[in-house]
C-alpha cells in the first residue's frame, strides 16, 4: 500500500487507535514486527486493495467494546476479513478474534533457553523460540500486573514460586529472574526449589496465597525451559480478565511501551521437601503399602524435580524399589529417559531389549531375576505432573505400558467403589489427545458423565460443569480431586497431577480390584491412537482459515472420498469439522452416519516448537485413517518447517551424516555441525535428535544414531 494512502487511513482513525492504547487494546501492524498500527512502516504489509477492509475493521465498534486488554495482529484480521463471507458483524468479530495474539501454549509459554539474546524478548521469541531472562522478568510481572488489576493480590501480598531443577545448567539465572518480576510488583517470594509442580499449588490452597509461578518445561528437552502460572491452585485459561490473551497484551506492554519499576518486595526460600511427602503419603491409599509389599518397583525420575521427594516417598512405604535417573545436573533432564521417551508405545518386547532405553531394561533385568516377576515401573517427566504405571509380563518377556487412558479409567472404577459413588453426579473428563473408546467405555461401563476437552490439564482443572471423579490424558496428565485445608482449616480442592500419585495410586486400584492380567493390560476395549509429529515449525502457517488449514481439509477430503472408493471406508463415511476449546486446532470426525469411525485433528503443539497431526478411531480403520495422517505429515514437513531455525541446518546435518552409512554417533555429528563453521552444544543437538526420532526418521541408541 502507498505510505500516503495508509497514512491517511490512520489519520481518519487516529483518535480512536489513540483511545485503544490508551486502554491496552494494542493494534499492531503484525507480530513478526510488532510495531503499532500508526508506525507508516507497517504499510508495506498491506495493498492498496486492503484498505476497505481496513477501514471495516478500524470503524468498527467491536474492539472499542472489547472487554479486557488484548494485542492484535492487525495484518491476520484484514487477511481473514478480506477471505470471510460471513455477514459483517460476524466478519468483523471473527478477523479480530482470531487475530488476536497469545504467547502462553498449552501449558505457560516455553522456549530455548538464551542468556545473552541481542534482541527484545519478544523479537528473540518469535525469530528463535528463545526464552530468555528478560522474558521471564517481564512476563511475571506481567501477571503480578494483571492479578493485581483484578483483586485477586495486592502489593505487599505473597505468591509461591518453584522449578523443576533444569534451571541449575544456567546458574539459577531464569529462578532470579522469576523473583525479579513478582518483587517489581511489590510482591513478595516465598520460593520452594526444586519441586513438582503440583506442590506449588498445594502450598498455594495450604498457605492462603492467591498466586504462583512454576519454573519448568515439563517434559520438553534440557535445552528449553517455560514458565506456567496460578491463581487459586488452577492454571490460566485464555479467555477473560485473567486469561492469556490480557496477559500477552501487558507482556507486549511492559516489553515495548512501559518500562517495569525496580524491585520493593523481598524473596525468601521455602524448604517443603519433608511436608511435601508427607503430604503424598495422605493423599495415597490407606492400603498403599500392602499394593507393594509382594511387588518391585522401578522409578525413572526423569532426572527432574521428583527425584528426591519420590525416593523419600517410597522409603516411607518400605517399598522394594531401585530408582533410575536420579542425578539430576540440569542439562539432564529428560534426556533419554522418563514419560516422554515412553510416550508413544505401548509394549516393549524382550527380544529388542538392547534397543531399549535404561529404565526399561532395569525392568527386564529385575523381571527376568525374580521368580514371581512382579515387577511394576513408575516413569515420570522432568516437572513430575505426568506419569505412567509399566508392567512386566514374565511369561511372554514383554513390558507393557499403561498409559494415562489406562490408568484413568481404572483409578475411576475404584473410586466409584471404594467412595460409594452415584457415577451419574460425576465427570469423566478426557483429553483430545485420548483414545476415543476411553469415554465411551467411561459412560458405558461405569455410567460416568463424559466429556472431551482440548489438549491440557488447564481444562480438566478448571471444569465447570460438575465435580469431576478423573481427568486424564493419553499422555500421563492423571488428575483426582486432592482435598486441601488451608492454615483456617477450610477445606479446597486440588485438581493438579502428580506422576508418581499417577503410578502407585493406580497400582493400589489394579490390586484393590484384583484385576486380571488381561484386564490390566486392557481395561476397556480400545480405538487406536497414532501421532505423526514435524518439530521446528514456522507454527504461524497453521491457524484456522490459513492456507496450510485449507491445505489439510483438502487433503483429507481427497483421501476419504477415495478410500471410500476403494472399499476402505464405508460408502456413507462423511466428515463433520468440529469447534474445540481452542479455535486453532483442527478437529475432523470421520462418520458413517451418526456412528464415529475415528477423528484426525491437527494443531500446533502449545509446549514445543512442533506441529502435530493425531489420528485415532476404531481398529478396523486403523490403516486407512494413520496412511491419511501420514500424508498430512509428510505436506507439513514441506510447508511448515522453518528454515531459518539453526535447528533446522542441524536436522539437515544429521540426516547427511547418516545418509550413507545409515549409521553415525554423536560425536561424529557434532563434528560434522562444527565443520560446517557452526557452533553447537551437545544439549542442543540431542533436542534435535529428539525431534528426528519422535518424527520417526531416526532411532537413538545411547550415544549411537540410526536411520529409519
Amino acid at each position: 500500500m502507498q505510505v500516503s494512502t495508509f497514512n491517511q487511513i490512520i489519520a481518519d482513525n487516529k483518535a480512536a487507535l489513540d483511545a485503544l492504547t490508551a486502554s491496552k487494546k494494542f493494534v499492531i501492524g503484525t507480530l513478526a514486527t510488532g510495531k503499532l498500527l500508526a508506525d507508516e512502516a507497517n504499510a508495506e504489509l498491506f495493498a492498496d486493495k486492503d484498505a476497505d477492509a481496513i477501514n471495516a475493521l478500524l470503524k468498527s465498534d467491536f474492539l472499542t467494546n472489547y472487554k479486557t486488554a488484548v494485542l492484535v495482529d492487525f495484518a491476520k484480521a484484514v487477511q481473514l476479513y478480506a477471505g470471510s463471507d460471513q455477514p459483517e458483524a460476524a466478519r468483523i468479530e471473527t478477523a479480530i478474534m482470531m487475530a488476536r495474539v497469545n504467547f502462553m501454549g498449552t501449558d505457560g509459554i516455553r522456549g530455548k533457553v538464551v542468556l545473552d539474546a541481542k534482541d527484545d524478548f519478544i523479537t528473540a521469541l518469535l525469530k528463535d523460540n528463545a526464552f530468555t531472562p528478560e522474558l521471564v522478568s517481564t512476563t511475571s510481572f506481567a501477571y503480578a500486573t494483571m492479578i493485581k488489576n483484578e483483586g485477586i493480590i495486592k502489593a505487599g501480598e505473597t505468591v509461591v514460586i518453584g522449578n523443576d531443577g533444569r534451571d541449575k545448567a544456567y546458574d539459577w539465572k531464569l529462578n532470579d529472574s522469576v523473583k525479579d518480576g513478582f518483587t517489581r510488583a511489590g510482591l513478595n517470594v516465598i520460593d520452594t526449589g526444586v519441586v513438582p509442580t503440583a506442590i506449588i499449588p498445594w502450598k498455594m490452597l495450604q498457605l492462603g496465597h492467591r498466586g504462583g509461578a512454576c519454573l519448568t518445561a515439563s517434559h520438553n528437552p534440557s535445552n528449553q525451559n517455560g514458565i506456567k502460572f496460578f491463581i487459586d491452585g488452577a492454571k490460566l485459561l485464555p479467555e477473560g480478565a485473567l486469561g492469556d490473551f490480557v496477559l500477552s497484551a501487558l507482556m507486549f506492554n511492559f516489553c515495548r511501551l512501559e518500562k517495569m519499576p525496580s524491585p520493593s518486595a523481598t524473596s525468601t526460600n521455602h524448604d517443603c521437601e519433608n511436608d511435601s511427602v508427607e503430604w503424598m503419603l495422605s493423599v495415597l491409599p490407606e492400603n498403599m503399602k500392602d499394593a507393594l509389599a509382594d511387588s518391585i518397583l522401578v522409578l525413572d525420575t526423569a532426572n527432574g524435580a521428583t527425584d528426591i521427594i519420590g525416593r523419600k516417598v517410597l522409603d516411607k512405604l518400605d517399598a522394594n524399589y531401585t530408582s533410575r535417573n536420579e542425578t539430576p545436573s540440569g542439562d539432564n533432564i529428560n534426556r533419554s529417559c522418563g514419560v516422554a521417551e515412553i510416550e508413544g508405545t505401548e509394549l516393549f518386547k524382550g527380544t529388542e531389549y538392547d534397543s531399549h532405553i535404561a529404565f526399561v531394561k532395569e525392568m527386564f533385568d529385575k523381571g527376568r531375576t525374580n521368580p514371581e516377576g512382579k515387577v511394576w515401573g513408575i516413569p515420570v517427566d522432568g516437572d513430575g505432573d505426568r506419569g505412567f504405571l509399566m508392567y512386566y509380563d514374565k511369561k511372554n518377556d514383554d513390558v507393557h505400558v499403561l498409559d494415562g487412558d489406562k490408568c484413568g479409567y481404572i483409578l475411576a472404577e475404584y473410586l466409584i467403589k471404594k467412595q460409594g459413588l452415584n457415577a451419574k453426579d460425576y465427570w469423566f473428563l478426557s483429553t483430545i489427545e485420548s483414545d476415543i473408546m476411553t469415554a465411551s467405555a467411561a459412560a458405558k461401563n461405569l455410567g460416568l458423565n463424559t466429556r472431551v476437552v482440548s489438549v491440557g490439564d488447564k481444562w480438566i482443572g478448571n471444569f465447570p460443569d460438575g465435580e469431576v471423579v478423573v481427568g486424564l490424558e493419553i499422555s500421563g496428565h492423571l488428575i483426582f480431586p486432592i482435598k486441601v485445608k488451608d492454615n483456617n482449616g477450610v477445606e479446597k480442592v486440588l485438581l493438579s497431577g502428580v506422576g508418581l500419585l499417577t503410578g502407585l495410586v493406580a497400582l493400589a486400584a489394579v490390586k484393590s480390584l484384583n484385576l486380571t492380567e488381561e484386564r490390566i493390560l486392557e481395561p476397556f476395549e480400545p480405538g487406536f491412537s497414532k501421532t505423526f509429529y514435524v518439530f521446528f515449525v514456522d507454527k504461524t502457517k497453521h491457524f484456522r482459515g490459513s492456507a496450510v488449514w485449507n491445505k489439510d481439509i483438502a487433503l483429507v477430503e481427497a483421501e476419504v472420498a477415495a478410500a471410500k472408493a476403494a472399499g476402505t471406508l464405508p460408502a456413507d463415511t462423511t466428515l463433520k469439522i468440529e469447534d474445540k476449546e481452542d479455535p486453532n486446532v483442527l478437529y475432523v470426525n470421520v462418520m458413517s452416519g451418526e456412528k464415529l469411525l475415528g477423528v484426525l485433528f491437527m494443531r500446533n503443539s502449545g509446549t514445543e516448537d512442533k506441529n502435530a497431526t493425531y489420528v485415532k478411531g476404531e481398529i478396523a480403520y486403523e490403516h486407512v485413517l494413520s496412511s491419511i495422517g501420514k500424508k498430512v505429515q509428510i505436506m507439513h514437513t514441506e510447508l511448515m518447517k522453518n528454515e531459518n531455525r539453526i535447528e533446522y541446518t542441524y536436522e539437515k546435518i544429521t540426516m547427511e551424516a547418516l545418509a550413507a552409512t545409515k549409521e553415525s554417533t554423536v560425536d561424529a555429528i557434532l563434528a560434522a555441525v562444527k565443520a560446517k563453521g557452526l557452533e553447537v552444544t551437545e544439549t542442543d543437538l540431542f533436542s534435535v535428535l529428539y525431534g528426528l526420532k519422535k518424527e520417526g526418521r531416526i532411532a537413538v541408541e545411547e550415544r549411537t544414531v540410526k536411520l529409519k
